[in-house]
C-alpha cells in the first residue's frame, strides 16, 4: 500500500485524503482514505506520530 499524508490529493481523483479507521485485518490503526473513489493508503510516518486528540481534550 502507498504511504500518503492526511490532506494530500488522491492520486486518482485529486480529492484531499482524510483519516479513517482501517477495516483491513492486515492494517492496524488509521489510514489515509479518499471518500470519493474509496481508495485507501497507509499513513506516512509523520502522521502516525500525530496526537490522536487535541491538547485541550487530552486527559490530565
Amino acid at each position: 500500500m502507498l504511504e500518503k499524508k492526511i490532506g494530500e490529493p488522491c492520486p486518482t481523483c485529486e480529492t484531499p485524503l482524510q483519516r479513517r479507521r482501517s477495516t483491513f485485518r492486515t492494517v492496524a490503526g488509521d489510514i489515509a482514505y479518499c471518500a470519493r473513489c474509496c481508495s485507501s493508503f497507509e499513513l506516512a510516518r509523520d502522521d502516525e506520530k500525530a496526537v490522536a486528540f487535541p491538547s485541550e481534550l487530552a486527559p490530565i
